[in-house]
């Protein structure tokens, strides 16, 4: 990588050497940011740092890294999918970890860069860029040595914003001085607002797949940043507007506005610049139309310009409750103007005056009015209203005082109304877009109410959208949909009728994947392959197949293929405790003595893996029960031990029982330290009947079970010398408990 030239000043150079410096600790999950609006400043500063970095790395023998292995890397984001975490695994994929003293060194760091250019493609690809530095806890594995991103200041603000997961997670920021430098192109048009796909809806995200042991329950969304102030009721989806209603509704927005610019400019070190005063100038702009009784389109143009203020605000991370708020009633008057246009015979003609003080008032609102001067169609607006209720829906911070379950509905309602308007002329990529987003707005909708009844309107709607879409034109838009078709049948099954909906979900998770590369979206892949082998696992619950349980193991083996312990290790784990308890219920279904055997030890070695990486990680990163895959792993050993096949060899047997024993101790251990992390005494662990943790109770529970018939296997295969054995690994405790069992 070649170092550009560039006169760095001494405040930079400090901070250079202060991010260098943090570089080479050296310590795991180092997060930085570094902001630079200067870009050939950013350039210089990056290639110095991977050259100085890769040189220290080379000369020091001590370092974890192998002398033709780097130590730093830089990597471009693919402004197509601006996915930095599958950025760095494909890396890691092309470059695999060599072998060092017997194990895998330490993963290298990464810088990437060319967020800026994000700029100059659509709001959807820049919201897929925050989505996806939302996901940061699922790839934290991506981060055990260094990741700096590269930002301009504006970008730091989105991500403080709008992916407060990645913000909560940062080690350090790094501001740099400098000019800005030109940007080219806008956040792109109104039309491509409504593909909330792009919002985090077709990774695998830990709704379904990686809770497989014992139950499965779906987790909880990102939530939308911080705002300023609360939302005030929200008025009806399409105002059928008369003037009067439309007269108070803009003096409400009107409100809106000012105080919004108003608290914009009360905030420290925030000087006034030109865009502050954008919106009110809209204003100004708006006010001037209504004296002159000018025509209904124009102030439907004036309120859209308004619109497209706020919501390129939204899209470049400040998607604060004020914002959407403000951005929804500017639609909501361009609809309500639309239409009293359509009911309105005559309009008052411009004044020269009034023509020349609008001209001159509009020359600074072009970037946001539309170029050729029109609206877009109708069904657009509205589908841009849905998905702005249905950002406000998602938005869990304190200051929002929207009900979800309300702006749920409304966004629905605004989808099926923008659905109504469209006609066989219509755009299908406006009907695509209308049927993604009612899917994901109504499956969001059953997680409050009325669980079956949205999820089958779900279905309905990415049914439609499916129909509408070219898998071999638009891959990754089928494939985002089949995902999401395949999630809806899966949470169908959850309530009723599970052998159906798991079969059309095996069915839409596969062809899914026949949109996948794994090659190019290797994680993506992985993900769909996992959630495959869930869905032929849970249908062999119900109608017992070992071809579905031999399935299911498939697909969990080719997930872990691209779900590496270094790359992912926590998706690893929880695909390993799913490949584990595959094989233990194919074990029992097998007859034959050496099959059985086979399978069991199969889901012994599965069960090993996942509890080996998962010891290594925080238990906050698992997405499964690491107590009941030690549960089940000392399962699996207790039966291996008390097979009839087993009696003839009793150090093999023996063997297996102290391992089982083992494991089933160690559940009570790591119970018994849950509770001494919430501040119990031995006194409460000997009174609570059920500890904070249900989920752990259970497992205790079913621990104390197993020692109990373990300890029983002791006495009836090696007589009460194994029983005073198996006793004497019984810590203090627990042994009043366990006497009186047995």
């Amino acid at each position: 990588m070649s170092i550009p030239s560039q006169k760095v000043s001494s405040s930079n150079k400090q901070i250079y050497q202060r991010l260098k410096q943090a570089i080479d600790l050296n310590l795991r999950r180092q997060i930085f940011i570094a902001a630079c609006d200067d870009l050939c400043l950013r350039d210089c500063l990056a290639a110095r740092l991977q050259a100085e970095l890769a040189a220290e790395g080379a000369d020091s023998i001590s370092r974890p890294y192998p002398i033709d292995y780097p130590r730093f890397v830089s990597l471009e984001l693919d402004v197509s999918d601006p996915n930095p975490w599958d950025s760095i695994a494909a890396w890691l994929t092309q470059h695999p970890l060599p072998l060092q003293g017997g194990s895998y060194s330490r993963l290298p760091g990464f810088q990437i860069l060319g967020a800026e250019h994000l700029t100059r493609h659509s709001p959807a690809v820049q919201w897929s860029f925050l989505s996806y530095l939302r996901d940061i806890e699922a790839n934290l594995q991506m981060c055990e040595s260094t990741l700096l991103l590269w930002v301009s200041r504006p970008w730091l603000s989105s991500i403080e914003q709008s992916a407060p997961e990645f913000w909560q997670w940062r080690t350090g920021v790094f501001e740099f001085e400098g000019e800005p430098t030109p940007a080219k192109g806008d956040f792109g048009h109104s039309e491509d607002l409504g593909d909330s796909e792009n919002f985090g809806n077709l990774r695998d995200n830990g709704d379904y797949g990686d809770k497989l042991s014992i139950y499965l329950k779906s987790s909880e969304e990102s939530s939308i940043p911080d705002s300023a102030s609360p939302i005030p009721d929200s008025p009806s989806p399409i105002p059928d507007s008369e003037p009067a209603t439309t007269d108070s509704k803009s003096v409400e927005l009107a409100d809106l506005v000012l105080a919004a610019a108003s608290q914009e400019l009360e905030v420290e070190d925030n000087p006034a610049s030109e865009d502050n005063f954008l919106p009110l100038q809209t204003l100004q702009y708006i006010a001037l139309l209504q004296e002159h009784e000018c025509c209904s389109e124009a102030l439907a143009l004036a309120y859209h310009s308004l619109g497209n203020y706020y919501r390129d605000r939204i899209l470049g991370g400040d998607s604060s409750p004020q914002n959407l708020t403000i951005a929804i009633r500017a639609i909501e008057q361009v609809i309500a103007y639309l239409e009293l246009d359509d009911n309105s015979q005559e309009n008052q003609p411009l004044t020269e005056e009034c023509a020349r003080l609008i001209s001159q008032l509009t020359q600074n609102l072009t970037q946001y009015a539309e170029e050729s001067h029109s609206l877009p169609p109708i069904s657009d607006l509205i589908n841009d209203l849905g998905t702005f209720y249905w950002m406000l829906s998602r938005d869990r911070t304190q200051h929002n005082a929207a009900d979800p379950v309300s702006c749920l509905e409304r966004s629905i309602a605004l989808y099926l109304e923008g659905l109504n308007r469209t006609d066989a002329d219509s755009a299908p990529q406006t009907r695509v877009r209308l049927n993604k987003n009612l899917g994901i707005a109504s499956a969001d909708l059953a997680r409050y109410q009325d669980k079956t009844e949205n999820l089958q309107q779900a279905v309905a709607a990415y049914q439609q959208a499916l129909l509408d879409l070219d898998p071999a034109a638009e891959p990754q838009q089928y494939a985002a949909a089949q995902n999401n078709l395949a999630t809806a049948y899966w949470n169908l099954a959850q309530d009723g009728q599970p052998i159906v909906y798991l079969k059309s979900a095996i069915a839409a998770y596969t062809e899914a994947l026949g949109c996948y590369s794994p090659e190019r979206e290797p994680l993506n892949y992985a993900g769909v392959q996992n959630n495959l082998g869930t869905a032929c696992w849970n249908l062999a619950q119900h109608e017992p197949s070992e071809l579905l349980l031999v399935r299911a193991i498939d697909a969990y083996r080719e997930a872990l293929k691209y779900r590496t312990r270094e790359i992912v290790p926590a998706a690893a784990a929880a695909t390993y405790n799913n490949l584990g308890t595959a094989y233990w219920h194919l074990g029992n279904q097998f007859q034959q003595k050496q099959a059985r055997t086979e399978s069991l030890q199969q889901a012994i070695t599965a069960y090993e893996t996942a509890l080996d990486i998962a010891g290594q990680l925080d238990r906050s990163q698992l997405t499964f029960d690491t107590w009941a895959a030690r549960n089940n792993l000392g399962l699996a050993h207790y039966q291996l031990a008390t097979d009839l096949d087993f009696g003839t060899n009793k150090a093999a047997q023996t063997s297996h029982l102290e391992a089982a024993l083992h494991h089933q101790l160690q559940v009570c251990a790591e119970w018994g330290q849950h509770l001494n992390d919430k501040g119990l005494t031995y006194g409460d662990k000997l009174n609570l009947q059920a500890p904070p943790n249900s989920q752990a109770a259970d497992s205790r529970q079913t621990a104390l079970s197993y020692i109990v018939k373990t300890i029983r296997a002791f006495y009836s295969e090696c007589g009460l010398q194994g029983q005073n054995l198996a006793l004497s690994k019984v810590p203090g405790d627990l042994l009043p408990e366990i006497l009186r069992r047995l």
